[in-house]
């Protein structure tokens, strides 16, 4: 998959491009304003870069000029969003060393073709993730996420259910709620552990009851890979996973 970073201070525009690049397998990161963008450009080192030229502040050729510079970010491709289309404006963003164009309202093929032109199609294998939890919002938000994202996500209530299911399943990833009983929560680890075809599946847990502090000491007494707080952190402990894991 490709780690997309967009500049775009726009809410819609955000969850539109989302919505046509992450279910192919793309993840894409926000940045609202240029000084944000360009500092997790430095930091996460994306595949590309998807610039909307008019943003409060920093316009978007301003921030590719400072992108260009830096000798951390200049070899990133930048292509640019945007509703200007004067030959002269055009001129000034290749100059400025864009790499492509869309013109905004874009064809979402359009957008797709010119980013999989650049980046490449990611693998369309579609990952089997486990969940085990309870009911609560945080379950039903991760669940809808993965789907969204092009996983088959198989969940169930409890540990005595997907326990019984593991060996069937074979997940390439387990989705805990830490917040079920501490029984439940060993039988799933024990479990995994027990088998060598399960052995060294992830486990990225989470829970709306914990603090940060409380999941982070969990990771460390059960051995997860991870956890989330809220669903909107799943891209990164997808990479996580896929980082460590290779798969």
């Amino acid at each position: 998959m490709a780690k997309i970073l967009l500049f775009e201070d726009d809410a819609i525009q955000i969850e539109l491009i989302k919505k046509h690049l992450e279910p192919q397998g793309h993840i894409v990161i926000v940045a609202k304003n240029g000084q944000e963008g360009i500092k997790l450009a430095r930091e996460d080192r994306p595949d590309l870069i998807l610039m909307d030229m008019i943003m409060p502040g920093m316009h978007g050729l301003e921030a590719t000029i400072k992108l260009k510079e830096d000798p951390l970010t200049m070899e990133i491709p930048i292509m640019a969003l945007t509703i200007m289309s004067s030959p002269k404006f055009v001129q000034e963003c290749y100059r400025a060393g864009i790499v492509g164009y869309i013109k905004k309202p874009y064809n979402p093929n359009i957008l797709l073709e010119s980013v999989e032109r650049i980046v490449g199609k990611p693998e369309r294998r579609i990952a089997r993730i486990m969940l085990v939890a309870g009911a609560s919002r945080l379950a039903t938000m991760i669940e809808m996420r993965l789907v969204r994202l092009g996983y088959q996500v198989n969940s169930f209530p409890g540990a005595k259910s997907a326990v019984e299911n593991l060996a069937k399943q074979k997940p390439d990833a387990v989705f805990l709620d830490i917040s079920l009983p501490e029984k439940h929560v060993a039988t799933v680890f024990g479990e995994l552990v027990r088998a060598e075809a399960t052995k060294d599946t992830p486990v990225i847990i989470f829970s709306s009851q914990l603090s940060k502090e409380n999941l982070e000491s969990a990771v460390t007494r059960w051995g997860a890979h991870g956890y989330l707080t809220s669903a909107s952190e799943i891209n990164d402990a997808l990479r996580s996973i896929k980082e460590t894991t290779g798969s």
